[in-house]
């Protein structure tokens, strides 16, 4: 379903504390081919150092999962075998979701089926399904929303959800 749905859910640390995501006006991971500003958003997000490729200590970091789960996070996406993920490779990754599982996904956090998820039940889904850890703050909730609220209402769309996901809307 992507590696961001799949790697929160085996982690179970989403809610852990890292490093704050670069500066807006960082510049953008090397890549020529990438299409999606959203992707990109998104890649910027977990490459923290800013290098243009996701290491698994970054991994690590991110989803708050252990060594051994973000090395296999790594290597899932590592089609070039290089240790790392470029954004070519993250937004491949991420593509192989299928709408179904993706809407059933979404579903998962929008719970008054309204077509958003808000900061509220981006919490409560995380809490109820166990992603939460001790640092799950509404503050850190919004950090999540605010990384993939493209249109800045201050809530997920299903497009917004599909594009950080990378699947075109």
């Amino acid at each position: 379903m992507g590696l961001v749905v799949s790697a929160a859910a085996s982690c179970g640390g989403i809610g852990r504390s890292r490093s704050p995501p670069p500066p807006r006006d960082a510049p953008p991971p090397p890549s020529g081919e990438a299409k999606s500003t959203e992707l990109a958003r998104v890649f910027r997000h977990v490459d923290t150092d800013g290098d243009g490729r996701i290491s698994a200590a970054e991994m690590k970091e991110f989803y708050g999962c252990t060594d051994a789960e973000a090395a296999e996070m790594v290597a899932a996406a590592d089609t070039d075998g290089d240790g790392f993920v470029s954004i070519e490779e993250l937004g491949a990754v991420m593509a192989e979701g299928q709408p179904d599982e993706l809407r059933a996904a979404f579903a998962e956090y929008d719970e008054d089926g309204d077509g958003v998820i808000t900061v509220d039940e981006l919490r409560r889904a995380l809490l109820r399904l166990g992603l939460g850890g001790e640092d799950l703050t509404a503050e850190r909730c919004a950090e999540m929303v605010a990384a993939v609220d493209s249109n800045g209402d201050g809530v997920i769309s299903f497009d917004e959800f599909m594009a950080m996901m990378g699947k075109k809307p």
